[in-house]
């Protein structure tokens, strides 16, 4: 019968060792041994061993021999045999190799103890192994007995070994003098007695040598006070044991718990838990389990014992836990609000207010803090704040007061440590209070958008979610929706149009700011109807008042000095006008859109020659309930305009005042009005300051001045991409920008697929290709040097644009050129397909010349087709022939941005990458938008290895500030000269 079996024995140079075998019993004959069971046989055969026997072999694989050569052999010794023959000569051999074996060993036989695994121990004189050298190993580690008694001033002790009974029958307790004892391991001890292997948990071989010869040991006199000091008092601590003339006091006191301001090993603060026991202090989970004092009197010894009370122990960690704290070491506690925090004084900050905070549930567990020297000035005690509010047409005004302990600080005397970030305020007795943590995100916006008057604070009405984080704290706030739901508002009468859901939210949210005076962005996609959302929101406003015959259709004007209106066209409402900015192709458009939905709203053209150009314009305008005019002329006429108070003013795509330094920006801003409104669909084209522009325009001071708001967000935002900032800007704007993308509408749209095909170029045009990109990079290094930092981006962007042109067809950069282009063959491949299955497609490029020489091949091939550029005047005409007779419309990015409604077309093509992305989505709308009925396909065309590649990288990498805030695209802003380069690398 085979079976798994453990073999002790001793082995040359190493001492006694242990090796698990497959053996073989036979009647009356030795043990037969067949082979050593390692790793390998486990991983093989992995079902044949139950758990007990696979902890054994890998236990004993770390002591083979092999296992030992690796890990003590060195790059000295060369073979397995030498290392054993020089093994007990190596320096290391009995500090280190002899306890590690041994340590290996005493695991072994407290893996075996309990099982049913057979062990035997063979004798080196011995050549074969028998039944008889069977081994017992007891379950349950042997325990030591001493016994002390203190008779006639001299100190007698002895030592007993207590064995429990495996079989629940008395304990065995017997005497180690004179037993043929054998030591297996010595620290902690393991003795083989007969057949019998005896392991302790916390004695060494060393104490209980003595007693192998003696039954009693006899201290004299003068040496028990030493003894008692030391032996008997560890003895005390870690053992059961008898005593006779001394007394053993046994204490289980409550321990009382100790908070101690303390530092982890990264030097940040943190609050070392003790527990006290009388005079013993412990570290949690630290220390010993037992503390024994011995005090003398009279020449007795008193032994006073205190046993630690675990349990309670854990009780008071769990229950802290429960309170907040988290452990972070071994005795180390932090409040969890400070898990992530990397500044000293503010996770010293979060501590003391959890302390402050928790107060009365410590003291129920009895509870002391001590602070260390560094923070000995700490105050710790309760603060309460108080805050006032009130609000007027403008402004919120805030009181708040702080009391600590007995002062009362006004709250506004805090302003530089919530602006620095700096949570220490030192008191008038030289105290330091350190601010909550929460402050810091309750109050800090209200300092940065806030004006200090003496003891109070005003703040923009337009900052009205500040003021409900003031007044409520970020905890009772937070868990609001994020979104802003706004009730269903009546759609006012006169209005021919049925608006959708959406298009109604838009509305009731456009009279939520109106009602608030508050102005907002309605940055809707393309195609949803911004138009359709003002124009309601307009007759909302001049419809109220106006009577029933002045309801009937109210004709465009455009007067002049020498012309005044009929008092039949008069505005009624009490209400001054409106003005509409936009781009001058627009004018028509929306003349169109409000005859079309609200005919009762009087418009006056405010553009051509003609123009009224007066200082006294209102006496004109007030006539008026809407007057729609352009960037240019409004740029060209502020004089004028600026004399008039408006209701609304709204500018249309109003990322033309971008930016803040252009005469349109200041144009604009020097309206006056009680309103004001944007619309667009690119809120960010460039950066972040497009942003501040449009949202200062319509609620000034919203963002802080630019200078603030380049250093508080744009700058951590783009640099660090700080998250938190990120956060607190989106939360500041929420409010003021409405956007639906297509997506948020799906139901009313065809579904739309992009898809990017890689051409590559033909030889002769990356041959061409190649020769300038050399030329341009060695003139570019050039530039960097002797230009200054615009004046080379200029250049380096037309340089590049040159490259561009090249990667779509040579023949655009050189009349001259006969080759071909790989793009162009593909596109043109592409294209004949798609007219063959009777499908429309619009073709936009960057580039007139690309345009021009697809149109020489659509000649050629007889394919009809539209082509629209800068130079076309009657666009009109271009899109009516498009709609009714071509399958094929040529368009300049640039001219077909704006005003387009081409959804007859069910393939867009993209021929090369722009700067902005915004403008390819711009273009692809002209197709994809409300009235779509068929899927929409895009492809974007790009050469490979040139430069479009590095352009379409380029838009991924930088899209992602737009994404963010107002879910739109800007891949380029302020290209550096190491960006610029890495495009032609």
């Amino acid at each position: 019968m085979e079976q798994f079996i453990v073999v002790f024995t001793k082995k040359r140079n190493i001492g006694l060792t242990a090796i698990p075998y497959h053996a073989s019993y036979s009647e009356n004959n030795p043990i037969s041994l067949i082979e050593h069971v390692t790793p390998t046989h486990i991983s093989k055969n992995e079902d044949r061993y139950n758990d007990a026997e696979k902890e054994i072999v890998i236990i004993l694989s770390r002591i083979s021999e092999h296992a030992l050569f690796k890990k003590f052999g060195g790059k000295q010794i060369a073979t397995l045999k030498e290392f054993f023959d020089v093994l007990p000569t190596l320096p290391r051999f009995e500090s280190t190799i002899k306890p590690f074996i041994e340590k290996i060993v005493y695991d072994l036989i407290r893996a075996i103890a309990g099982t049913s695994v057979p062990c035997y121990y063979k004798d080196d004189t011995f050549s074969n192994l028998y039944e008889s050298d069977r081994l017992t190993i007891p379950s349950e580690p042997a325990q030591p007995d001493f016994n002390f008694e203190i008779k006639e001033e001299n100190l007698h002790y002895s030592f007993k070994i207590r064995q429990k009974s495996n079989t629940g029958g008395d304990d065995k307790l017997f005497s180690p003098t004179g037993q043929p004892i054998e030591f297996i391991c010595t620290s902690p001890a393991v003795l083989k007695i007969r057949h019998t292997l005896y392991y302790f948990e916390n004695i060494d071989q060393k104490k209980l040598n003595p007693f192998l010869t003696k039954t009693t040991i006899i201290v004299p006199r003068q040496q028990v006070r030493t003894y008692m000091k030391t032996f008997v008092s560890n003895c005390i601590r870690n053992y059961n044991i008898t005593a006779k003339g001394f007394t053993i006091n046994n204490s289980e006191q409550t321990p009382k718990v100790q908070l101690i301001m303390s530092y982890d090993l990264n030097h940040m603060p943190a609050l070392a838990l003790h527990f006290k026991y009388e005079e013993a202090s412990f570290l949690a989970d630290r220390g010993a389990s037992v503390f024994v004092k011995l005090e003398e009197s009279a020449s007795l010894f008193h032994f006073k014992k205190i046993k630690r009370r675990y349990d309670d122990e854990k009780k008071v960690m769990a229950q802290l836990q429960t309170w907040g704290l988290e452990q972070i070491g071994e005795a180390l506690f932090r409040p969890k609000e400070a898990h992530d925090m990397t500044d000293e004084a503010m996770v010293t900050s979060t501590i003391v207010q959890w302390l402050s905070q928790h107060e009365s549930k410590l003291n129920s567990i009895d509870y002391s803090f001590e602070a260390n020297n560094q923070n000995e000035k700490l105050y710790v005690g309760r603060h309460s704040l108080e805050i006032d509010t009130s609000e007027t047409n403008d402004w919120f005004e805030i009181r708040a007061r702080v009391q600590i302990g007995d002062f009362t600080i006004p709250f506004v005397k805090f302003r530089r440590n919530l602006l620095d970030n700096d949570p220490e305020f030192i008191l008038p007795n030289g105290q330091i209070f350190m601010l909550p943590p929460e402050w810091f995100t309750r109050f800090s916006e209200l300092f940065n958008y806030a004006k200090a008057e003496q003891n109070a604070l005003r703040l923009p009405r337009s900052h009205f979610q500040i003021i409900e984080q003031v007044k409520y704290g970020v905890s009772n706030i937070k868990n609001k929706e994020t979104g802003i739901h706004f009730p269903e508002t009546t759609l006012p009468e006169g209005l021919n149009a049925t608006l959708r859901p959406y298009q109604k939210e838009g509305y009731a949210w456009m009279n939520f700011l109106l009602k608030n005076h508050l102005g907002g962005i309605l940055a809707d996609d393309m195609g949803l109807g911004k138009t359709l959302q003002t124009i309601t929101l307009l007759l909302n406003i001049y419809a109220k008042s106006e009577t029933a015959r002045d309801s009937e259709p109210a004709p465009v004007e455009q007067l002049s000095l020498f012309e005044a209106p009929s008092p039949a066209k008069f505005n009624k409402t009490n209400q001054p006008a409106s003005i509409i900015v936009m781009p001058t192709s627009l004018i028509h458009n929306w003349q169109n859109e409000i005859q079309k939905f609200a005919p009762s709203i009087k418009t006056y053209l405010y553009t051509g020659s003609n123009r009224l150009k007066t200082k006294d314009i209102g006496k004109i305008l007030r006539h008026y309930h809407v007057v729609l005019t352009s960037y240019g002329v409004l740029r060209n006429d502020i004089e004028y305009l600026k004399n008039y108070h408006f209701h609304h003013v709204i500018l249309d795509e109003s990322q033309y005042i971008k930016n803040p330094g252009s005469k349109i920006y200041t144009a604009v801003n020097s309206l006056e009005s009680s309103h004001r409104l944007v619309l667009t669909g690119t809120p960010i084209e460039n950066s972040l300051t497009d942003l501040w522009a449009q949202l200062n325009f319509v609620n000034k001071g919203l963002l802080g001045t630019l200078a603030f708001f380049k250093r508080y967000f744009i700058q951590p935002i783009t640099r660090q991409q700080d998250e938190t900032k990120e956060e607190k800007l989106q939360k500041l704007i929420q409010p003021f920008i409405l956007r639906r993308t297509k997506e948020h509408v799906a139901k009313d749209l065809p579904p739309i697929m992009e898809q990017v095909i890689h051409c590559d170029m033909t030889d002769e045009q990356n041959q061409f290709y190649e020769k300038e990109k050399s030329g341009v990079r060695n003139s570019l290094a050039h530039i960097f040097e002797s230009k200054s930092p615009k004046q080379s981006s200029i250049i380096a962007l037309q340089a590049l644009s040159t490259l561009r042109q090249i990667a779509n067809h040579p023949a655009m950069v050189d009349p001259n050129y006969t080759g071909s282009s790989g793009k162009f063959e593909q596109m043109l491949d592409a294209l004949q397909s798609i007219v063959a299955e009777n499908h429309s497609v619009l073709i936009f490029s960057s580039f007139v010349k690309d345009l021009d020489l697809i149109e020489k091949e659509l000649i050629q091939k007889k394919l009809p087709y539209a082509k629209l550029t800068g130079a076309t005047r009657e666009r009109q005409k271009v899109i009516e022939e498009f709609n009714q007779n071509a399958a094929i419309f040529l368009i300049s990015l640039k001219a077909g941005g704006v005003g387009l409604n081409l959804t007859k077309a069910d393939y867009v093509f993209m021929l090369n990458p722009w700067w902005n992305p915004a403008a390819e989505a711009q273009a692809i709308n002209r197709a994809h938008r409300i009235g779509q009925d068929k899927n929409v396909f895009v492809y974007r065309f790009i050469s490979t290895g040139t430069i479009e590649e590095k352009i379409a990288r380029l838009q991924q990498n930088k899209s992602r500030l737009a994404d963010t805030f107002v879910h739109t695209n800007n891949p380029l802003n302020d290209l550096s000269k190491d960006e610029i380069m890495a495009l032609l690398g």
